[in-house]
């Protein structure tokens, strides 16, 4: 909360004890209009797998954004390990044991791909059109020589930040595909904690098979404007909007009541 207090008995002492305690009070959002990110990025992040389609709409109502913010709330946030796609790429290949294919071992045959993704956003807590929070939901399909055969994979999802590097926010467990099964959507529900500057933001999914290295499937925002542009900023910088206060004296306030109505405002703002 801003309080600005003008009174005909607001002397130059009381001025600088009401300055500090703003300044106190507002140390920890001093970086928020260098648009950087602040701090390591951090992410609470929850998948799974779904037995119903939900609504594709960008913009969810109350009662679904309660109901993703409940999942989510529910996990502790941690570091995202921001590591661009090549770096994962390289890792995966590099540290994996690559096994004969299953494909080469037993005649098996698997053709993986993605029939849709979009996102849906909620949790904008400063109403300036910029999300803390948002859900992303991709359904992948697999098609197998032994017709319906449920297939392990998980997925890993990436950010772009306006045009920039893709850099990864997030590790799906292991699920299982089969066919082109309507009813296997997976989901992720993310807030970003800290470390993601105001800005518009690309998705990318990559879809591994388990066992294996290479990506077998991908779906980015070049794909679909599902994945295109989502306004999102971290928690650091979506916050409740401030509320300015004046207070006006003619006189009869003294400059005790003045200094008590700066604390009262900077004990509300504290907690």
């Amino acid at each position: 909360m801003k309080t600005s207090i003008q009174g005909t008995f607001a002397s130059f002492g009381i001025k600088t004890v009401l300055a500090a305690m703003l300044l106190a009070g507002g140390a920890a959002s001093a970086n928020e209009t260098t648009g950087e990110p602040i701090g390591v990025p951090m992410v609470q992040s929850v998948g799974s797998q779904l037995a119903q389609k939900p609504d594709d709409s960008r913009y969810v109502d109350e009662e679904a954004a309660n109901a993703l913010k409940t999942r989510v709330n529910q996990i502790k946030a941690v570091a995202a390990e921001p590591k661009t796609r090549e770096q994962v790429a390289t890792q995966k290949q590099s540290s994996a044991k690559m096994q004969l294919s299953r494909q080469q071992s037993y005649g098996v045959y698997h053709e993986f791909s993605f029939y849709g993704a979009f996102s849906r956003l909620f949790e904008d807590r400063d109403y300036d059109g910029f999300h803390r929070s948002f859900a992303v939901t991709f359904d992948a399909d697999v098609y197998s020589s032994y017709g319906d055969e449920s297939v392990p994979v998980y997925a890993e999802l990436y950010l772009s930040r306006n045009g920039g590097d893709w850099v990864r926010y997030f590790t799906t467990e292991t699920f299982y595909i089969r066919g082109a099964n309507e009813l296997d959507d997976y989901e992720v529900v993310t807030t970003l904690a800290q470390g993601y500057g105001t800005d518009h933001y690309d998705v990318l999914i990559d879809l591994y098979e388990v066992g294996y290295g290479d990506i077998v499937a991908t779906i980015s925002s070049d794909d679909t404007d599902g994945l295109y542009a989502l306004p999102l900023e971290s928690a650091n910088y979506d916050r409740e909007q401030e509320v300015v206060v004046e207070v006006e004296s003619g006189g009869s306030m003294g400059a005790g009541a003045l200094v008590l109505l700066a604390l009262g405002g900077w004990l509300r703002r504290k907690r």
